[in-house]
């Protein structure tokens, strides 16, 4: 017995050895990949490390990379393990509250700092109590700003065109259809080109003309407004590129007959030794060239501050007076950044963590010039996210323009550990198009039937906007203000009813009215304005709902259930009762058994494949517009957990051809068809 338990000592004994060599190892390997910058690899070293040896430095460690690496919620959950150890690990239960309010949980995160508010001993309190009590003023504003979103303005994800899983920032519209953009695809920094066609951004190439730089990261484009100067940065090549990190000096091109110049580097009381100056942006006014920067150079208030310095236009050199600081209205003890201002306008858009923000970088503005501004001004949503957004910048026209963050878009973009381009747009005005369907003989309402509408222009010819089927008597759609439209409405063993109407309300208010449709042999279908809510319905002359004939429009689906009911589930795999049911893929390439309450359908039909997602939102606004299109449906991948989002249903091609390509319109540029046949789907056509 007492060798048993000698050899049960010695063995555990070994294991504890072996285990914390283990995580002395994973912990070398972890400073060693932290050291060369691949964090990702560092995290996954150090919480295994943190797993074996249960070291707290370990655990810090991986928060320190998870927090590089923008990965706001890991990082939370690894400070979390020490985040009141601020003596082993300065500012620890700071950066804890810092990466849930990143996170968006606001009641975590202002609990989280009080906590290290109150706790905290160590140098510099008075500075932090400042620092903290804006950053939990930030965590109220967060909980305020989404019932006071500006609802006229959409910002959307500029597309794969533009934007890749490296980082895409600094845009420059030059005008409408063209962008100047930088990106680190490739490892490197460098400025591209992109140009709008058929509503969607093209890949990006390098511009045409542009002078060779040798050495260095290139990035950060700013044109003056006569075209005739370029500036940029170039920045050190012996890093990964960081905006808060690499060191930058302004450089200049000029505009010449075969092209542009050599780069110039602006002299040293713009690019100070020892310091970056980065992000440019130029504005000419009163005779003089203003240049407006981000610098850490000495003088300022924190670390980059914003500066401005001029030239007169009249020079031909690169002479600049001394820089001066933006001042206390704008800069604080963090970092100020992107700085653009509208001469319109003569309002200065920044980016600071410094203000009282949502998240990490949120965008401001100031109304006034040189070092003379406002209070800033929080732009709020949907300018704002919980994560850090900056980079504004609009079109010359003042329409629209373009800002970049590292929020996370459903579908499109699944990470915050990159920064992308969104573009910006002002929200066209909509017209409600609202009306019921009756039986005329009964005053029933007819609760199936085919809805197509036409926008007629100004030659008064047609065009086929939408071709929907509906199972219920009402339908609402939005559409375009000032606008002629025709509404044609046909339902099986029915005459089909028509009305024109025009968008011209000023005030956007509901257009449409009650369309009473005679059955086939009957008189002629009118609409009734006065009868919006039928109080009295007629007996049924249809008793039995023996099916009524004719059909109207040949590319009505047809009705093979009588009476307006959904079409019958006499198909294998048929789900009679209604509610959720499991499927399979019948197609070579689509075999993935599904979740669905979709109806099926007999015959041949299809429908549009918007996105495949692991955390669908019902809520999600983006799906808004396609509902004029036809149903939001989805199917559950069982084995993979993730929801397919598709926009049903279609009867043709024709129809699935139009509805693709009016998808891909409002963004969903990836959507492709699906064809269903006798209720299973068989996969992604091309048609």
């Amino acid at each position: 017995m007492l060798k048993k338990l000698v050899f049960l000592l010695l063995n555990f004994s070994l294991i504890c050895s072996l285990n914390a060599q283990t995580a002395k190892k994973l912990m070398r390997q972890g400073e060693d990949a932290f050291t060369k910058g691949n964090y990702v690899q560092a995290a996954d070293f150090f919480e295994k490390s943190w797993v074996k040896g249960k070291k707290p430095e370990a655990v810090f460690k991986a928060g320190e990379a998870y927090y590089l690496l923008r990965n706001y919620r890991k990082a939370s959950e690894a400070y979390l393990n020490v985040k009141d150890k601020n003596d082993q690990f300065p500012l620890v239960g700071l950066k804890y509250a810092r990466s849930l309010k990143q996170d968006g949980q606001y009641d975590k995160a202002s609990k989280a700092f009080s906590d290290f508010r109150d706790n905290y001993n160590g140098d510099g309190k008075a500075v932090l109590e400042d620092i903290v009590q804006s950053e939990i003023q930030g965590c109220e504003l967060g909980k305020l700003l989404p019932a006071q979103a500006q609802q006229g303005i959409d910002v959307n994800h500029a597309g794969a065109g533009i934007n890749t899983s490296d980082n895409e920032f600094g845009p420059l519209p030059i005008d409408k259809g063209l962008l100047y953009f930088s990106s680190t695809i490739g490892g490197t920094a460098r400025i591209y080109r992109s140009g709008l066609a058929d509503n969607a951004w093209g890949k990006g190439s390098t511009p045409e003309n542009f002078p060779v730089i040798q050495k260095g990261q290139y990035c950060h484009g700013s044109l003056t407004p006569d075209g005739q100067r370029f500036y940029f940065t170039i920045c050190d090549a012996a890093s990964n590129f960081s905006n808060s990190t690499t060191r930058c000096e302004i450089y200049v091109i000029r505009k010449q007959a075969a092209g542009w110049s050599a780069p110039e580097m602006l002299p040293e009381a713009i690019n100070a030794k020892g310091t970056t100056a980065t992000q440019p942006n130029v504005v000419q006014a009163g005779g003089k060239e203003i240049l407006y920067f981000a610098s850490n150079r000495t003088g300022g208030r924190g670390g980059m501050d914003l500066w401005y310095a001029e030239r007169p236009l009249s020079a031909t050199g690169n002479t600049f007076s001394s820089p001066i600081n933006l001042g206390s209205a704008i800069n604080t003890l963090g970092d100020e950044m992107t700085p653009y201002f509208s001469p319109g306008e003569g309002v200065l858009y920044f980016a600071s963590n410094g203000q009282t923000s949502i998240g990490g970088f949120d965008i401001f503005s100031s109304r006034g010039e040189l070092s003379n501004w406002a209070p800033a001004d929080n732009l709020g949503l949907p300018y704002n996210s919980p994560a850090d957004d900056y980079y504004y910048i609009k079109h010359s026209d003042g329409e629209g323009g373009f800002l970049v963050s590292n929020r996370i878009v459903a579908g499109e973009k699944l990470t915050t550990k990159d920064d992308d381009i969104f573009e910006i747009k002002n929200k066209l005005l909509v017209a409600k198009l609202q009306g019921n369907v009756f039986a005329q003989e009964t005053g029933e309402p007819i609760n199936r039937y085919l809805l197509t509408l036409y926008e007629i222009r100004a030659d008064e010819s047609e065009s086929i906007l939408l071709n929907r089927e509906f199972n219920a008597s009402t339908y609402d759609l939005e559409l375009l203000p000032n606008r002629k439209f025709r509404v044609e409405i046909t339902a099986q063993g029915y005459a089909t009813g028509a009305y024109t109407f025009v968008t011209d309300n000023p005030n956007g208010q509901a257009y449409g009215q009650p369309l009473m449709l005679v059955k086939l042999g009957g008189g002629v279908a009118t609409t009734n304005p006065a009868n919006n809510n039928p109080t009295t319905n007629p007996p049924n002359t249809n008793p039995g709902n023996n099916p009524p004939t004719g059909n109207p429009n040949p590319n009505y689906p047809p009705n093979t259930n009588p009476g307006n009911n959904p079409p019958p589930n006499n198909y294998p795999g048929a789900n009679p009762s209604g509610g959720t049911y499991t499927a399979r893929g019948a197609g070579p390439a689509d075999k993935e058994e599904y979740a669905t309450d979709a109806p099926r359908y007999e015959g041949e039909y299809y429908k549009i494949q918007l996105v495949a997602l692991s955390n669908y939102r019902s809520d999600d606004k983006r799906y808004t517009p396609l509902t004029e299109l036809g149903n939001l449906q989805t199917e559950t991948i069982l084995s993979k957990k993730m929801t397919r989002v598709l926009v049903a249903t279609f009867y043709t091609k024709d129809d699935a051809k139009r509805a693709l390509a009016a998808v891909k319109k409002k963004g969903f540029t990836l959507a492709f068809i699906v064809k269903y046949n006798n209720g299973e789907r068989y996969g992604r056509v091309n048609l």
